[in-house]
C-alpha cells in the first residue's frame, strides 16, 4: 500500500506550499495517484511525454518487477496540487541510486511535471520536494543548458567529479525543429538546404520503383507489436555489427515496455510508432512520443539494404509533417547527427546532473573518479596504440 508523509517547509515563500512524499510498493498503489496526476496535466501548458501517466504507469510496473522502490515527491498549494517528481530507487553498490521513471534505455528527460512552467519557484518547490526521497544520489538526464529546472538544481548538492569535468565531456548537443513557428510544412521546408529538398524528392520516387510504399502510424496493440520487434531486432544486428555497446538493445526489456505501453495507450488519437512499408514489410520505424508541445523521436533504425533510398529521411518527413499539421514542434533529441543538423532549425545544450542528496551519496564520487580514469586510459592506450602502426 502506498505510504505518504507532508510537512510545511517553512522556508519556501510565505511557507505557501506543502510537501509530501508517496512510497508506490505495487502498481495499484501508484494507479491511486491517477486522478491527481491526469488533472494536473491537463491543466499545465507544457510537459514532457515521459511524465505522461501511461508513460509512468509502464515504467513503474517495470521498475517494480525489477525490485526497484518508486516514489512520487510533490508540492501542494492550499487547494491544489502543484508539481510532482516521480522516480525509481535501485540500491548499487554501497548507496541507492534515484533516476527518473523510464523504458530503460536511460535516453529519457529527467524532472517533474509542472502546472505552470512560467513559475520558476515551482520548479524550486519541485526540488525542495524532491531533495526528501530515500535515496543517497538523484539522476537526472540531459537537463536543458540555461532551463528553469537547471537554475533551480544548481542551489542542490551535486557531484564535485560531474561538475569538474571538462564542457565538452559533460555537454551533449541538441537538435529539434521548430515547426509551430512555420505556417505551413511548405513553408518550413522551404528554410531547409536545397540539397535536402531534392534529394527527399528524388528518393521518394525512387523507393516507389521498388514496390508499393506506405507511411503510417501503427494504430493498433498488435501491428505495433510486430514492428517493434522488427525494429528491435534490426537495430541489435546494426549495434552488434558495428560494435556499438548499447547495453538495451542486447535483451528485450525496453522492447516489451513499448509493447506494454502500446496496449496502454489509444493509438488511434496518441500513436507512438511510425513506420515506413514497402510491399508490406517495414524498411523504417521509429519509436515516437507525442506530448504537449512536441514529438519526441526517441529510437529510430531502417532497413540497410534500403539505405540508398535515404528511407530514415523519408520517415522523419512524415513524422514532421504529420507533427507540423498536429501544432507541434520536433524533438531530435541530444546526440550529435549530420542528418539531425540538416533538418534542424535550433540548436540546444544538454547536460546530466547527479545530485548528492547526503553524506553516503558523496561515495559515489569514488566511482566516478574511477569511471573517468578509465576513460583517459582508454584514450591514451588508443593514441599509443595508433602511433604504433
Amino acid at each position: 500500500m502506498p505510504t505518504s508523509v507532508a510537512a510545511i517547509d517553512e522556508s519556501s515563500p510565505a511557507a505557501s506550499f506543502r510537501y509530501a512524499l508517496r512510497t508506490c510498493e505495487t502498481i495499484d498503489a501508484f494507479r491511486a495517484l491517477e486522478p491527481q496526476w491526469r488533472a494536473l496535466l491537463s491543466g499545465a501548458e507544457a510537459y514532457s511525454p515521459f511524465i505522461s501517466f501511461a508513460y509512468c504507469e509502464a515504467a513503474v510496473a517495470a521498475a517494480l518487477k525489477n525490485g526497484a522502490k518508486v516514489e512520487v515527491a510533490t508540492v501542494h498549494g492550499a487547494r491544489d496540487l502543484l508539481a510532482l517528481w516521480p522516480v525509481a530507487i535501485m540500491r548499487k553498490g554501497a548507496w541507492r541510486t534515484a533516476r527518473a521513471l523510464g523504458c530503460g534505455c536511460g535516453e529519457e528527460y529527467g524532472g517533474p511535471l509542472i502546472a505552470d512552467t512560467r513559475r520558476a519557484e515551482l520548479y524550486d518547490a519541485a526540488v525542495q520536494a524532491v531533495l526528501r526521497i530515500h535515496a543517497d544520489v538523484l539522476h537526472i538526464p540531459m537537463l536543458q543548458n540555461g532551463s528553469t529546472l537547471q537554475h533551480a538544481l544548481d542551489a542542490a548538492p551535486q557531484s564535485w567529479v560531474q561538475r569538474a569535468l571538462p564542457q565538452r565531456w559533460r555537454v551533449m548537443p541538441g537538435y529539434s525543429i521548430n515547426l509551430r513557428a512555420s505556417p505551413t510544412w511548405n513553408d518550413f521546408l522551404a528554410t531547409r538546404h536545397a540539397t535536402l529538398r531534392a534529394a527527399l524528392r528524388s528518393s521518394a520516387k525512387r523507393l516507389r520503383r521498388e514496390g508499393e510504399v506506405s507511411f503510417g502510424w501503427c494504430n493498433s496493440a498488435g501491428d505495433t507489436e510486430r514492428v517493434l520487434k522488427w525494429l528491435f531486432a534490426n537495430k541489435r544486428q546494426w549495434a552488434l555489427k558495428r560494435g556499438i555497446e548499447s547495453p538495451y538493445l542486447m535483451d528485450d526489456r525496453v522492447r516489451d515496455f513499448f509493447i506494454d505501453l502500446a496496449k496502454r495507450t489509444d493509438l488511434t488519437t496518441l500513436p507512438l510508432v511510425a513506420y515506413v512499408r514497402v510491399n508490406g514489410q517495414p524498411v523504417a520505424a521509429s519509436v515516437n512520443l507525442v506530448g504537449a508541445r512536441s514529438v519526441e523521436y526517441l529510437i529510430t533504425t531502417y532497413d540497410e539494404a534500403f539505405s540508398v533510398f535515404s528511407v530514415g529521411n523519408l520517415l522523419i518527413e512524415y513524422i514532421a509533417q504529420w507533427a507540423q499539421a498536429h501544432g507541434l514542434d520536433f524533438d531530435f533529441r541530444p546526440l550529435h547527427g549530420d542528418y539531425k543538423v540538416r533538418w534542424a532549425d535550433r540548436e540546444t545544450e544538454h547536460e546530466s546532473r547527479i545530485v548528492v542528496l547526503n553524506a553516503r551519496g558523496r561515495l559515489i564520487e569514488l566511482a566516478l573518479s574511477w569511471a573517468q580514469a578509465r576513460r583517459v586510459y582508454r584514450k591514451v592506450a588508443t593514441l599509443v596504440m595508433a602511433r604504433l602502426k
